[in-house]
């Protein structure tokens, strides 16, 4: 089993052969619209993040290779209502479809909860990324609603599952593990 880590990124940590990620066919759900991200965008994001220290941006490290592998945003973080959102990318598509992405989204999750007091994480993905709705949901995250054919991703309109994943502090189990939508449609026709 791949054994890794997340390390807390600066902004002289992003590599030039990391844009390769975002120019994949394969991250145009993460940015909803096929939106390119370019590297210095990601630079500023990670230093904003520092600056405020609202957003924290992780490198998924394969501790085997010693490679960053993609990228885990947790942020902001809203400190009076204690919301986060959190955004994870395998960059690398060698490591796809191995089970990764959910096993990084319960750490970064349990990192929110623990280090951070986050209520509650949140985040939103696109109805035809079925991998990352898997993911998130075997990490514990619900489907809260779906925002009918919200995001023209390449001409076609999407809905938007809004997921969340509740701190078991400040939750009871039967809110914080049940979906409000039904996954079936999204599972079945994909």
């Amino acid at each position: 089993m791949l054994e890794f880590d997340l390390i807390l990124l600066k902004p002289s940590d992003v590599k030039d052969e990391w844009q390769e990620w975002f120019d994949s066919e394969h991250t145009q759900y993460y940015t909803r619209g096929g939106r390119r991200i370019e590297l210095q965008e990601l630079r500023d994001s990670i230093q904003k993040g520092i600056d405020t220290g609202e957003t924290f941006t992780f490198g998924i490290l394969d501790k085997g290779n010693q490679k960053i592998i993609g990228t885990a945003k947790l942020g902001p973080i809203d400190k009076v209502h204690g919301l986060a959102d959190l955004a994870v990318l395998i960059g690398d598509k060698k490591y796809l479809g191995k089970g990764l992405a959910s096993q990084l989204i319960k750490l970064a999750s349990d990192f929110a909860f623990e280090k951070h007091s986050v209520r509650k994480l949140h985040s939103g993905i696109l109805e035809h990324n079925v991998p990352s709705i898997k993911a998130y949901t075997k990490a514990g995250w619900i489907v809260e609603a779906v925002l009918s054919k919200h995001y023209n991703n390449n001409g076609t309109l999407q809905d938007w599952l809004i997921i969340s994943k509740f701190n078991p502090r400040f939750h009871s189990n039967e809110v914080s593990t049940t979906h409000q939508v039904s996954l079936d449609s999204y599972f079945s026709s994909k």
